[in-house]
């Protein structure tokens, strides 16, 4: 299956992942899945369900592969993008549910087009 480049494609290398990792493409996914939700509040176990899905996996491994999507920008991607899109307490790593969110908005005031 071949994946289109989209914008979270685009940001998630700027800050460091690419698509050697497969939480690179659950976390573009998820992004996209938020983007079109009409929902303002949603929660990453409904979500982590939505995404395993459609990559026949287990919510689990798509939790745990975005995490280390998290931890990998965390540890030697461009942190300062990070802490550009998601403002947190100095030396505190995001939470899968904070990184999301970030990004999707960041994205959304952007104006670029995750589909």
């Amino acid at each position: 299956m071949k994946k289109k480049e989209n914008a979270a494609h685009k940001l998630l290398r700027r800050l460091g992942v690419n698509g050697g990792y497969m939480g690179f493409y659950y976390t573009a996914t998820a992004i996209g899945i938020v983007t079109n939700s009409e929902e303002f509040i949603y929660q990453c176990k409904w979500l982590y369900n939505e995404v395993a899905e459609i990559y026949h996996t287990t919510p689990f491994c798509v939790e745990r592969n975005i995490r280390t999507v998290v931890d990998t920008i965390w540890e030697v991607g461009n942190r300062e993008l990070l802490k550009e899109i998601i403002p947190y307490p100095v030396g505190v790593k995001p939470k899968n549910a904070q990184f999301i969110d970030g990004l999707v908005n960041y994205l959304s005031e952007q104006g670029e087009s995750i589909s």
